[in-house]
């Protein structure tokens, strides 16, 4: 059956012990515990642990009283860390010999062995930032709905469809937004041609889960510099 949650937890003190519960398990089955998991190399274990330790420690600072600082500092840390987990599961965690008991246990997905279909996605992205960067270039930041801490797209979203078209004037209608890419990844520069800079652009987002879209988000404006 296809996984529809991030295995991440959002609130920051059940990341805090499911991160510990994570590469505590990984430093155990990389020790030695047969059998043992010898295909992940020692320097990334070491950099894993070291990012628990990193994100542990400004969390606790985010406990009691805190300032503002120590809030952007365990927020850059989740991100930082978030960052290492991913890769990490992706590449490591997700064959031989891990076994479906040791991803139970650290808390991640196990491999589908029925395929079965995702379904049209559930959720909408949030377009929280079109950023001219001179040049007929705009940077376009997007979060989903759920989880505005993360920028990753949805789980079994295979990315996230823009429309977009630009003009003298903000467009309103969907219809009318012709031009259309599949982004994978956020941030993401959008190139257009020298003729719309000065001009408004106007763009759309939604979720696609292979053929599937979901629904769509606003229509946000940008004047293209």
């Amino acid at each position: 059956m296809a996984h529809n949650a991030d295995y991440i937890p959002t609130r920051d003190a059940d990341f805090d012990g499911w991160f510990l519960n994570y590469q505590n398990y990984v430093v155990t089955k990389t020790s030695g515990t047969p059998p043992a998991w010898t295909h992940i190399p020692a320097e990334k274990v070491t950099a894993l642990a070291a990012r628990y330790d990193a994100w542990h420690a400004a969390y606790l600072k985010t406990v009691g009283p805190h300032t503002r600082v120590d809030t952007e500092a365990k927020n850059d840390e989740r991100k930082a860390a978030k960052a290492v987990i991913r890769p990490f599961t992706a590449q490591y965690l997700k064959f031989d010999p891990v076994t479906n008991e040791d991803r139970t246990a650290m808390g991640v997905h196990n491999k589908d062995t029925i395929p079965t279909p995702s379904g049209v996605p559930a959720t909408v992205p949030v377009l929280e930032e079109l950023k001219p960067l001179g040049n007929a270039r705009v940077e376009i930041r997007v979060h989903d709905e759920k989880t505005p801490e993360s920028r990753a797209i949805p789980y079994g979203c295979n990315g996230c469809v823009v429309k977009y078209a630009w003009g003298k004037e903000p467009i309103t209608d969907r219809d009318a937004l012709t031009q259309s890419r599949l982004i994978t990844r956020f941030p993401y520069t959008l190139d257009l041609p020298p003729e719309a800079s000065g001009s408004v652009l106007s763009i759309t987002a939604c979720w696609q889960n292979r053929d599937l879209m979901g629904r769509p988000s606003g229509i946000a404006c940008v004047v293209v510099s």
